[in-house]
Formats: structure tokens, C-alpha cells, sequence
């Protein structure tokens, strides 16, 4: 099991029992309060009701660790059948490097990749002569050239990989984004090298998949909640990733590089310069 897990553990069994002992000692004083005959009666409600208050935060603390043990019992337990039902993986690596694989170009390969959160993501990309269906492209050489802005605002569990020269992202889950689509009346509105002639057919969900590392403007990486890190990217046509990389990957220990592979995505993205945060 990873460490950080066993140390958030044994700092939710030392506030069990912290929360505990004050909730003891409230009690205690409220039953003193109780025997002298000039005791304010508020001041008795008070130290009940204080300690009533941390009697139930210490067995919620104690709660939540073992309900968070359960679940990582049954993922684990029946290989990620339930999580499948509902559309979404079993966070380990395994299905991390399946997931990346499909969308790696040729050549590259696969350095690192974590679990991280994509808060907000808005990809632009220029497709021409072809046609535009309901959820894929089909290549025509009558067909049009189209501007595509895919856009999702809620927060959601993705795959992030880096290869020598890409950056590479897929989702945990079902897949679910807003499409805008704009035609393109005049080629000469856009250039040229810009554009992706499309010469087979392509789903939507496949778009916005791969970056290539060069293509990115700017990357700012900062602490977040809880050991958490959080990247903004912007690309050079606009899009945008709003990524945070937890300090934990996976449940159950399935993805035990986690830190290793982050700390190696960071820098790669931040150039090979040291992160100041």
C-alpha cells in the first residue's frame, strides 16, 4: 500500500482519538457542573453539547476510513466490474498504459503517466474537406473546413501520459463534452498548416486526445489542496488544459509510480526547469 495512504490512516485514527478524549473530558466537566449547586445551566449545555459534537466528528473521522477501506476492497476484489458498469476504469496502471496506448503516435513511447482531475478543458482544432456528422468525420473532397472548439467545465477523472514529444489524455470515464462547430466560408480566414485534411474517418471522442509538447505556449504549475498540484496549459490555437494532479493516484495501491510519474509529467512540462511554486 502506498505511503501516503498508511499516513493519512494514522492521522485519522490520532484524530479518532483525539476528538475522543476531548469529547471525554466535556463530559466529565459537565458532570461536575451538574454537582455544584451554583453551576450555570448554560455552561452545563454547553460541555454536553460540545461533547457530543466531537463524540460524533471523531466517529465520522473513523467512519470515512472505513468505508474508504471497503471500497477499495471491492475494486480491487472484483477486478473493476462495478466501476465498469458505471461507465468508468479501475484507477491502476494497467488500464492507465491501455487507455494512453490507443491514442501514443507511432514512434513514441509512453514515459510516464498518473490519474489526474481535469477541472476545465477547451480544445480548438481545424478540420477541412470533409463532413460532419453527428458524432464523427467523414473525409469527402466536396466537403467543407470546419472549426471545432470541444469544451468541458466539470470536474472529471483523466489519464495523463507524456511521451518524448507528446502529451497524451483520456478519460477514466464515460465520455460527455460540449461540441461548437463553425464553418469556414473562406480559406483564406484561417491558415493553412493549421488545418487537418481529414483522409479517414474520425470519432469525436478521439479529438483532443494528443498534444504535441511543442505546441505548448505556456504551463503554470502550482500547489494545490492536500499535496495536490495544479497546471494550467495553453496551447498555442487557444486550447486549454485545467489539470490537478493529486498528491494519491489510484485506489488500493493500484498505482503505486504515482508520485514518481508525476513529478516526471511537471517537469517535462515545465520544460526541465525547476518548479517554483
Amino acid at each position: 500500500m502506498d505511503k501516503d495512504v498508511k499516513h493519512a490512516k494514522r492521522m485519522v485514527v490520532i484524530l479518532f482519538f483525539a476528538c475522543l478524549c476531548i469529547s471525554l473530558l466535556c463530559f466529565g466537566i459537565s458532570a461536575y457542573l451538574v454537582r455544584t449547586e451554583t453551576a450555570d445551566p448554560f455552561l452545563v449545555e454547553l460541555s454536553k453539547g460540545t461533547g457530543i459534537l466531537f463524540m460524533v466528528l471523531g466517529f465520522g473521522y473513523l467512519a470515512a476510513v472505513l468505508i474508504s477501506s471497503a471500497g477499495r476492497k471491492k475494486v480491487s476484489g472484483d477486478g473493476g466490474s462495478a466501476a465498469a458498469e458505471n461507465g468508468s476504469m479501475t484507477l491502476d496502471e494497467t488500464n492507465m498504459r491501455r487507455a494512453l496506448e490507443r491514442y501514443i503516435p507511432d514512434g513514441e513511447t509512453l514515459l510516464a503517466g498518473i490519474h489526474a482531475v481535469a477541472i476545465e478543458t477547451a480544445v480548438n482544432s481545424l478540420f477541412g474537406e470533409c463532413l460532419c456528422l453527428e458524432d464523427r468525420l467523414i473525409p469527402h473532397p466536396d466537403g467543407g473546413t470546419y472549426a471545432l472548439n470541444k469544451k468541458k467545465y466539470s470536474d472529471h477523472s483523466v489519464y495523463i501520459g507524456i511521451t518524448p514529444h507528446f502529451l497524451v489524455m483520456t478519460d477514466c470515464g464515460k465520455e460527455s463534452y460540449y461540441y461548437q462547430w463553425d464553418k469556414i466560408e473562406k480559406k483564406s480566414d484561417v491558415c493553412e498548416t493549421d488545418v487537418h485534411y481529414v483522409t479517414k474517418e474520425i470519432l469525436l471522442a478521439d479529438i483532443g486526445r494528443c498534444f504535441p509538447l511543442e505546441d505548448i505556449q505556456s504551463c503554470d504549475i502550482r500547489s494545490g489542496w492536500l499535496g495536490s498540484k495544479k497546471c494550467h496549459i495553453t496551447m498555442k490555437n487557444g486550447s486549454y488544459l485545467k489539470l490537478m494532479f493529486p498528491k494519491l493516484g489510484g485506489l488500493g495501491g493500484g498505482m503505486p509510480h504515482h508520485s514518481e510519474y508525476r513529478d516526471v509529467i511537471m517537469a517535462r512540462l515545465s520544460g526541465g526547469n525547476e518548479i517554483i511554486c
